[in-house]
């Protein structure tokens, strides 16, 4: 009986056994779902933040490159419905109205290179449009109106939405500024600049050109000059002969006006009388020194006057003949050094000299000469143009209209050799252009050579254009020091017209 049980017993655990590993097989265990992390963007929600510049923007892409002013690198990232655009002072915008160039506060996803919110960053400031700077690329500094900027190593430079070079912009162009306390990160064009070419006036050659305000230059045998983008009236001058014509300057290309069909007249002149303070000074006239002793007989049309005397300031304008006679008042302003020197010497006769033994007309004659001086300074200085390549209008004389331009030493004009300027030297150091070659070469308008070729050294900025049949022309602004040596520059090679 017990056998017959302890069968049994075993029957029973062998059938529970199987009935567990049956209902194993049939039920299996089901393994835990992975947990989702959800990642909801908006406004609030960014893992980084930066204050960098607008290099490139892709409307198309949606997408906007950035500049990292403290690290100097470059990223790029998504925009889409969901970011925000706004004004430096929180007001909405629409993301047309971010552009290249702006430095902006950046919040976003980092890992999802998502944009979440553009700013016009608070910290930085701007200058819109004004051609009221100068350039001063040795030390890398600008003036702009009253106040001198630092320009950042790492600034970057723009023209239509695109990076260009430094040396791209010369000081007839429209520019805006943006920058952090007193250093420019950013600098676009707002008003370019492109070139005229003239044709047919070798009659003209020796007289002078006017575009519009913008330019005037003496005619040369070969020109391409570089103007401001706009539209101007063209008028050219020689020997009495004038003719106008007008003329469209669009960014980056050339124009043509032709002055073949110019039918020359005979030369008309008027003899003017000038008067010069300081006597001891020159007066150059078209490049030609004048005998001022007596009147000068100039034709009709356009003359370039250059007045200089050692210590004052060189004086350049232009002097527009229109009728037989007039005269001329010139007053040279004295330089700073000799207006120091002038102080001090004052200032150490008062210390010495007894008043109560002063003679009649004694230590008054110096005073007076002074005085004189600023009573007749007539409109001849025009402090706005110093240091810069345009012209202003001046006073107008008997004799017609005149154009004039003051410059501490070296006066407007003196940068070619096309013997627009006096040249007491005979020998002279050289700037060479070594590259691009078999490219034409232009010097503040006028043409230089076939690259490789060079010409004279004068100290200050100018204007070098490169020109070549079926490639975009490009002008640079160069800096050239006054040293004692030869100096050379070399450009990349221009870019086939498409």
């Amino acid at each position: 009986m017990r056998k017959i049980m302890s069968l049994l017993l075993c029957s029973c655990m062998v059938f529970a056994c199987a009935c567990a590993k049956e209902s194993a097989v049939e039920k299996p265990v089901q393994e835990a779902a992975p947990t989702q992390i959800s990642i909801t963007i908006g406004p609030d929600n960014y893992d980084s933040a930066d204050t960098p510049i607008i290099i490139e923007k892709d409307d198309e892409k949606k997408t906007m490159t950035f500049f990292n002013i403290d690290v100097g690198k470059k990223y790029t990232l998504e925009y889409d419905g969901t970011t925000c655009f706004y004004d430096k002072y929180g007001k909405s915008l629409t993301p047309s109205q971010i552009v290249t160039g702006d430095i902006v506060d950046v919040k976003f996803l980092k890992s999802k290179k998502h944009l979440v919110s553009v700013q016009l960053s608070e910290s930085s400031w701007s200058i819109k449009e004004t051609e009221r700077y100068s350039l001063n690329p040795k030390k890398h500094e600008i003036t702009i109106g009253e106040d001198i900027y630092k320009i950042s190593s790492d600034a970057v430079y723009f023209s239509e939405g695109k990076r260009v070079e430094e040396r791209d912009i010369i000081e007839t162009d429209t520019l805006s500024f943006q920058g952090i306390g007193n250093i420019v990160y950013s600098v676009s064009v707002e008003k370019g600049h492109g070139y005229l070419r003239l044709t047919g006036h070798q009659g003209f050659e020796g007289g002078w050109i006017e575009i519009g305000n913008s330019v005037i230059s003496k005619v040369t045998e070969e020109m391409l000059i570089t103007v401001p983008e706009g539209k101007y009236q063209v008028k050219i001058s020689n020997e009495g002969t004038t003719a106008e014509k007008t003329v469209v300057i669009n960014r980056n290309s050339e124009s043509t006006v032709d002055f073949a069909d110019v039918e020359f007249a005979t030369p008309k002149t008027g003899t003017v009388l000038f008067s010069i303070t300081p006597s001891k000074a020159k007066l150059f006239i078209d490049g030609e020194e004048a005998d001022v002793s007596e009147g000068v007989e100039l034709t009709y049309g356009l003359h370039q006057l250059i007045c200089k005397a050692d210590g004052y300031k060189t004086i350049t304008q232009y002097l527009n003949v229109g009728q037989q006679a007039a005269g001329i008042d010139i007053t040279l302003e004295k330089s700073d050094g000799e207006e120091q020197k002038e102080e001090e010497s004052t200032d150490k006769k008062d210390e010495t000299t007894d008043p109560d033994k002063k003679t009649e007309g004694e230590g008054t004659g110096e005073n007076k000469d002074n005085k004189d001086n600023k009573d007749n300074k007539e409109g001849t200085e025009n402090k706005d143009g110093e240091g810069t390549n345009g012209t202003q209008e001046g006073s107008n004389t008997e004799s017609g209209e005149t154009q004039n331009n003051t410059t501490e030493g070296s006066g407007t004009g003196e940068n070619t050799d096309n013997g627009s300027t006096p040249d007491v030297t005979t020998t002279y150091y050289k700037v060479y252009i070594d590259s691009p070659t078999d490219t034409e070469i232009y010097l503040d308008g006028a043409y230089v050579g076939i690259c490789p070729c060079s010409f004279k050294k004068t100290e200050g900025l100018h204007v070098l254009t490169l020109s070549r049949d079926g490639y975009i022309t490009r002008s640079y602004t160069i800096q050239v020091d006054g040293e004692d040596r030869d100096i050379s520059f070399s450009f990349a090679e221009l870019i086939k017209t498409p």
